[in-house]
């Protein structure tokens, strides 16, 4: 399989991770305020654990599983979050992203939620997207109902300490031609 590309847009550049990210994500993802609002960013961030993460994009690039990116600013390269399609089956995969907080209420996930629904129509040849967030953080909603996904259901999920039970909404794209 060839290397993931990076994609552009106005603001952004969705690139692949590198390992020397892993500092910085390790900061932005750590921050207690983000990583409350996933079921799956570790809270606390320990060491080591987002070189894992960021090694592990490669293998599952590979496979055709995932196209997890790096979202960094254009003017600077700076990166503030993440976005990717995980779970990639079938013409089918998940939707998931993270900005860091202070670069919340810009619109960067929205405009890296689009271009990553455009990369995966187009070069994953994907036919149905699905995602959730957390009930208590209504701007992930508004951030998928903008790139046009339908919300389908509120059901409970199981937390980042296996047993906690939280309140989720859950979203889909069904893509057609």
């Amino acid at each position: 399989m060839e290397d993931q590309p990076t994609l552009a847009t106005e603001r952004l550049l969705l690139r692949p991770f590198q390992p020397t990210d892993a500092e910085r994500v390790q900061l932005l993802a750590g921050n207690p305020n983000v990583a409350r609002m996933t079921t799956n960013i570790p809270h606390p961030y320990t060491d080591g654990e987002a070189a894992n993460w960021i090694t592990a994009h490669t293998d599952d690039w590979q496979r055709g599983s995932a196209a997890i990116f790096a979202v960094c600013l254009r003017r600077d390269g700076e990166l503030v979050g993440a976005v990717g399609l995980m779970n990639i089956h079938h013409h089918d995969a998940e939707l998931g992203y993270w900005i860091g907080e202070p670069y919340w209420g810009q619109g960067f996930a929205s405009e890296a939620v689009d271009a990553i629904i455009g990369f995966g129509i187009t070069s994953c040849e994907l036919t149905r997207l699905h995602a959730h967030h957390l009930s208590r953080n209504p701007a992930s909603g508004k951030v998928l109902t903008n790139a046009g996904l339908t919300r389908m259901e509120k059901r409970r999920v199981t937390a980042r300490d296996g047993i906690t039970q939280e309140d989720a909404d859950f979203y889909e794209m069904l893509i057609t031609d």
